[in-house]
């Protein structure tokens, strides 16, 4: 069985044993998730994982390694840790090991519970040469009990912590990282990852000037008729009366616009418009009909062009209208859904513009017809668009791994960090569409720090100082720090620790020995 809630424990890349140590003195015991990053130098060797046994027994703790490694996985297990991939899987488990480590039970009593004895005093008391020999005695084991716990605190009380900054390198690579949201999970052989699409319906209105030009006669012609009475008496020809050309396939009307009275057998004169605005400049004798009762009793005619329709261009709307406006509201939709898609975004996600698309058209209404006579063409538009989220984890997951495989043998990143680029113009991955993942990295020597504290215990700080630049190719000179540190007068003392658990090795990247030191 477990043994309950589940504490957990997450490690930073410059964590060590004594960061452990220190996080451990939290806990009360109790089973505990210890979470490790990808770079982190700690627990990646068999010495690291006992030092870690030994300090979980001594706190009644029951440890498993949380790691997305499976390199550190297998290792943590052949070395008897449980190991799971995600803090979740650990949790869900019930049996970490077979058994838990047995509680230590206090004692029953402590020996200041005893009762003492007290013997009464002897009748006769000894000679005075016995009590000089055993006050010597006494005082021989004293000393001799001094020298041991001097002795004993020389050995474990002192501490030390070595710091080395193995030679390093920088590393730099533009990675091509494809998008598909047709995969599930990342594949960092083919550099491709997952993605999810999203999606939102935007509708905006647009409005550009037209940009046809057409020739047109503008306003009413008006002129003035003679009209000649055909009766023996006076006839009144009525406001309103048309009188027109007589071309038979397009006869130009006009209408008077005044009461007139024509004499018997006389003349009179009335002034007329056309019907139609933009049509009527006839010439003179052109209009020699009249329409309606009128036409019995009198004759017409213009002696007169008739005037005032004059030509003019004037604009008008045109399929390029049409496109322009639709490019323009296009544009400015699909920067209003990319804004509103950043809303549906997770925290570690991103939008590529480049992945947006339309897919449907609901409405799609113009103002105006192509060829009608306007001056701004209008169009109102709602668009259905998607595009592709992207986890930028993911991204940089794969960049890790490819600049991974870039160092040379004996080398191991410790620090990374990647810039997103821009995304291909073409398509040039096996995804929907690929982005550039610039990933800068610094890599270290590895060191076999294994049998760095043999080398160097019950030395003094010179000697070992020598001994670890002559053992490990190092970018600086290893920084030791003893405790307590002893005057000037016993500098002669002034060595690393006899006891390897007092001896703390950290390999820290080069610029943070300082920090570490501290």
């Amino acid at each position: 069985m477990g043994f309950g809630a589940c504490s957990v424990v997450e490690l930073q890349p410059q964590d060590d044993l004594a960061s452990v140590r220190h996080r451990f003195g939290w806990l009360g015991g109790g089973r505990v998730a210890l979470v490790l990053p990808w770079e982190i130098g700690f627990l990646s060797r068999e010495l690291d994982f006992d030092l870690l046994r030994r300090e979980a027994e001594r706190r009644q703790l029951e440890v498993a390694i949380v790691s997305a490694d499976p390199a550190r996985r297998s290792l943590a297990r052949g070395c008897g840790f449980p190991a799971f991939a995600s803090v979740e899987e650990a949790q869900e488990t019930t049996v970490w090991r077979s058994r838990p480590p047995e509680p230590v039970k206090p004692p029953s009593r402590h020996w200041w519970d005893d009762e003492v004895v007290l013997q009464p005093r002897p009748a006769r008391s000894p000679a005075p040469w016995l009590n000089w020999i055993k006050l010597g005695i006494r005082i021989v084991i004293f000393a001799l009990s001094l020298l041991v716990l001097s002795g004993s605190a020389y050995v474990v009380v002192p501490s030390a912590v070595v710091t080395l900054v193995p030679a390093g390198r920088e590393f730099t690579t533009i990675v091509p990282v494809s998008v598909d949201p047709d995969v599930e999970a990342v594949d960092h052989v083919a550099r491709l990852i997952p993605a999810r699409r999203v999606g939102v319906e935007v509708e905006d209105y647009a409005e550009v000037e037209t940009t046809g030009i057409t020739n047109v006669a503008i306003g009413r012609a008006t002129g003035v008729v003679l009209f000649t009475n055909l009766l023996a008496q006076d006839y009144v020809v009525p406001a309103g009366t048309v009188v027109r050309t007589s071309s038979t396939s397009y006869p130009i009307r006009f209408r008077t616009t005044a009461d007139v009275t024509v004499p018997a057998g006389g003349q009179a004169t009335a002034s007329i418009e056309a019907l139609t605005e933009g049509v009527g400049n006839v010439g003179a004798f052109q209009i020699n009909q009249v329409e309606g009762v009128a036409a019995s009793a009198v004759r017409v005619t213009n002696p007169e062009p008739t005037t005032g329709a004059e030509p003019q261009d004037v604009r008008v709307v045109t399929q390029a209208d049409y496109e322009r406006v639709r490019k323009q509201l296009i544009h400015r939709l699909l920067d209003q859904a990319y804004v509103e898609m950043g809303d549906l975004l997770k925290p570690t996600e991103f939008l590529p513009r480049q992945s947006l698309r339309i897919e449907a058209v609901p409405k799609e209404v113009y103002t105006r017809f192509v060829t009608e006579q306007a001056d701004t063409v209008g169009l109102n538009m709602r668009l259905l668009v998607s595009g592709l989220a992207v986890d930028v984890d993911n991204a940089e997951a794969v960049a890790y791994a490819a600049l991974s495989r870039r160092l040379p043998p004996g080398y191991m990143l410790v620090d990374a960090h990647f810039e997103l680029g821009e995304v291909a113009e073409e398509d040039i991955g096996p995804g929907r569409l690929t982005l550039f993942v610039t990933a800068h990295g610094y890599a270290a020597a590895a060191l076999d720090t294994s049998t760095t504290v043999a080398l160097i215990r019950g030395q003094r700080v010179d000697e070992a100082r020598e001994r670890l630049l002559a053992e490990f190719p190092l970018a600086e000179e290893p920084r030791i720090t003893i405790w307590p540190e002893w005057p000037e007068q016993l500098e002669w003392l002034e060595r690393l620790p006899l006891l390897p658990l007092r001896i703390s090795v950290q390999v820290v990247p080069r610029g943070q020995a300082a920090v570490a030191q501290r």
